[in-house]
């Protein structure tokens, strides 16, 4: 069996009787901070049957990321010594060059925090048997079993959201779970009582884990079943009101996107924001972060109003308008066509706005950028791995995929990398809390202790009437 790779350092690696693949790995190697070992087993499917193993020592010296390395270009199973063609094992190994595997990121400060004290959550009893023939679509072999929850028949466009994510996740299920767990997709209909329902089954069938659902109101309806069974929950909702130890959202949230955009800002030495911000609950959590990182900075902020409709947004640009000259940034973070609206709204009541800071939010990936809009920045997600990953889903579903088939995608490979690694115990706080992160395919993430994740944005400058990178993503997360 052949091996070829390039890694900074020196890394053990014992081959158990698999064939190996010469991947574009895009991880970080961390270093337990207790046993001085590699945390990570990382398992890249080849073929199917034949898998790759890191596993094994790795020195401390030795925590460079492993990035850009060819496709390895044959593959050979256990006792045979016949070689892969070549265009079958790229396309079976296409996601490697993606983001295969998510690894843990290089920290100075490993594991669990010391305030968090032990697991809250029962260890799983990994020699029980599952109980048979779980209710829902079934994929994978492994002995470990995993509840995917989304809204398959739900109403409106929420069906055609839970396809993205399921289509994510069997992906995900290719590359590395059809060995090392079982996923078992319940249709929760978009309805609270159903995703209760399809969380009890999981509990009775011996779920290790619950990813899942996608609203927030279902998310906490499932919750109420699966906290008292020990059973955690990695959800969708962007609600972080739902978010808990045990009940964790791998979503984008308005209060990471604010956090980013305005302490850019602040850097770049902004200090009178004026901010647009819609009467509803995703404009109070975005008014709520925005006033804490400005304040934090000693920017001044204020804040605007208004109802979705266009008499509404005018009327807040009206009552702008007369005081804008204070300011040096203005922060529209909706997307769609309301920043164009409102910006010819301003104008139309005498706003000057030459000079001025525009910035917007992630939502900004849907907004037609006109000259208006021209110098103005906005967070978003980190885009180096994702058009892989939409080439490989394009050809498989013969669509375009949205930012959550991704996080399908990234939530499946994590709890399947975690069950290769830990077993049935893999899913403690403990571990799913890991300080160092994750690297996914729309770029890095972290767990946190109160439900919520943190994700490592990019800065985008509209330049041309498109965005294009101006600051990158981070790589790693800090310690803290």
């Amino acid at each position: 069996m052949q091996v070829i790779s390039r890694i900074a350092g020196r890394l053990t690696a014992r081959l158990q009787g698999f064939c190996c693949i010469r991947a574009s790995l895009n991880m970080r190697v961390g270093m337990s901070a207790n046993a001085g070992m590699h945390s990570g087993i990382f398992a890249l499917t080849c073929q199917r049957q034949c898998v790759m193993r890191l596993i094994g020592g790795i020195p401390t010296y030795a925590a460079e990321e492993i990035r850009g390395h060819p496709m390895f270009m044959s593959c050979t199973h256990a006792g045979s010594t016949r070689a892969r063609p070549a265009g079958r094992i790229a396309r079976y190994a296409a996601a490697a060059a993606m983001m295969l595997a998510l690894s843990a990121c290089q920290s100075s400060n490993l594991g669990v925090s010391p305030d968090t004290g032990p697991s809250s959550m029962p260890e799983m009893q990994a020699d029980l048997p599952l109980p048979p023939d779980p209710q829902g679509e079934v994929f994978g072999q492994g002995n470990i079993r995993v509840a995917l929850l989304v809204p398959k028949t739900a109403p409106g466009n929420a069906a055609s959201v839970a396809n993205e994510i399921r289509n994510g996740a069997l992906l995900a299920m290719q590359d590395f779970g059809n060995q090392s767990i079982q996923l078992v997709i319940k249709d929760t209909k978009g309805q609270a009582a159903d995703a209760q329902a399809a969380a009890g089954e999981a509990v009775r069938e011996r779920a290790s884990i619950v990813v899942g659902p996608l609203f927030s109101a279902s998310v906490a309806a499932a919750s109420a079943v699966t906290q008292p069974a020990g059973l955690p929950v990695v959800a969708f909702s962007t609600d972080t009101n739902v978010a808990r130890r045990g009940v964790y959202l791998l979503s984008y949230t308005p209060q990471a996107d604010v956090e980013r955009i305005i302490s850019h800002a602040i850097r770049l030495g902004k200090r009178n924001i004026f901010a647009f911000l819609p009467n509803n609950t995703e404009g109070n959590l975005r008014e709520a972060m925005l006033r804490q990182v400005a304040g934090s900075g000693g920017a001044n902020v204020q804040v605007f109003r208004y109802e979705r409709s266009g008499p509404a947004i005018e009327e807040a640009a009206r009552n702008a308008a007369a005081s804008i000259a204070e300011a040096d940034t203005i922060y529209i973070p909706e997307g769609s066509q309301i920043p164009n609206f409102l910006i010819s709204s301003l104008k139309r009541n005498g706003a000057q706005l030459d000079g001025k800071l525009l910035l917007g939010s992630g939502q900004w990936e849907s907004v037609k950028f006109d000259g208006s809009f021209e110098g103005a920045l906005y967070p978003g997600r980190d885009v180096t791995e994702f058009a892989n990953f939409a080439q490989r889903y394009q050809t498989t579903y013969n669509s375009q995929p949205s930012p959550l088939a991704a996080i399908g995608y990234d939530a499946v490979t994590l709890v399947a990398t975690l069950a290769s690694q830990h077993g049935r115990n893999g899913y403690t706080p403990q571990i799913l809390e890991d300080r160092r992160g994750y690297i996914g395919i729309n770029g890095i993430f972290r767990i946190r202790a109160d439900g919520t994740t943190d994700r490592g944005l990019a800065i985008y400058r509209v330049q041309g009437g498109k965005g294009v990178l101006d600051t990158p993503a981070p790589r790693s997360f800090s310690a803290g």
